[in-house]
């Protein structure tokens, strides 16, 4: 694939030649934000009646982290180096149309990625028809094609496999995560199935689909899929309150809480200011725990809202302490 270099906003690119004239009025728009974290922005842009999405990685407000880019690579250049790898095995992605960097005296400060989004396809969760056996048997098919090119795409997932209704065509995003082997073992294939499984249902369609005998390690799959599951909601249920794009910390009544996003406006904070004064009509419920954390309590329920039980919504929790002991807990839930 050809590639131009030029300079723009300070940053050196390399670039799709036909995305030349277009980089300019990408990146003069503002866009519509996709995912902001401390550290990373995804904007959605539309321009020339395209749609273009530009990935921001902000290297420099990780202390000396920028500091190791000059011993390894980022995600958005393995990105750019996988996309053209992937099509010459004959796996579809996402157009990769430009990639630009900033350098300081102590490392790469920022990198940036642009691709294209395809009219028609939707992310896996979005597809009405995914328990269809045609649907299951297409996407059997389309990972063996993946694992007999030698691909294993570490990050698969429902919301990084797009598919087309009207094509009945897979295309993969976010390729920074993958390995490139001559082929796969079976050993490998059934890990890496497993792994998808533990995030996406699959039925006896996608073994038809997939085919050399794979069904016969069905049930081997599924029990797999099951503890990759408890251990990745074990794992996010623990860092939870870590989590900068869904909770906040803020100071409300006197106290410090951390309160989920989606659920922050003025009716929560009137009960975070008064969490022993909450009666039934406000929606929410407040447990007041003596001795207790209610971090803790937030995590377990948050466990067991991603393990898929229908219980309340954890929604806010702070810890009232004395010389450092907790002597009251306040955990907000809400109905879901």
């Amino acid at each position: 694939m050809a590639v131009l270099r030029t300079e723009y906003q300070g940053l050196r690119w390399d670039l799709a030649p036909e995305f030349e004239t277009l980089l300019p009025e990408v990146l003069q728009q503002t866009g519509e934000p996709v995912k902001r974290t401390w550290v990373t922005t995804v904007t959605r842009h539309r321009v020339a009646n395209r749609e273009f999405y530009v990935k921001r990685y902000l290297h420099g407000r990780r202390g000396l982290a920028p500091l190791a880019y000059f011993v390894r690579t980022d995600k958005s250049q393995r990105e750019w180096r996988w996309a053209p790898q992937f099509r010459a095995r004959g796996i579809a992605v996402v157009p990769h149309l430009a990639r630009g960097e900033r350098w300081g005296w102590y490392g790469l400060l920022e990198s940036v990625l642009i691709t294209e989004g395809l009219p028609g396809y939707v992310p896996l969760r979005e597809v009405h028809v995914a328990t269809a056996p045609e649907f299951q048997s297409a996407l059997g098919r389309f990972l063996r094609h993946m694992h007999e090119a030698g691909i294993v795409y570490l990050d698969i997932s429902p919301k990084n496999i797009l598919y087309s209704v009207t094509k009945q065509e897979f295309c993969l995003i976010d390729i920074d995560k993958a390995e490139l082997h001559a082929t796969l073992n079976e050993p490998r294939r059934i890990e890496h199935i497993a792994v998808f499984h533990s995030r996406f249902p699959l039925s006896a369609a996608f073994y038809d689909g997939y085919g050399s005998g794979l069904s016969r390690h069905a049930t081997e799959i599924d029990r797999r899929a099951v503890a990759i599951r408890q251990a990745r909601v074990a794992r996010f249920s623990r860092l939870c309150l870590r989590q900068r794009h869904e909770v906040t910390s803020k100071r409300i009544g006197g106290l410090r809480w951390h309160i989920r996003l989606a659920y922050l406006d003025s009716q929560l904070e009137g009960v975070l200011r008064n969490p022993d004064g909450v009666d039934n009509a406000s929606g929410f419920v407040v447990d007041c725990l003596r001795h207790h954390s209610a971090k803790r309590a937030y995590r377990q329920a948050y466990y067991r809202e991603l393990s898929g039980e229908n219980v309340p919504r954890p929604v806010a929790a702070a810890d009232k302490r004395v010389l450092g002991f907790v002597v009251r807990g306040y955990f907000v839930a809400k109905a879901p």
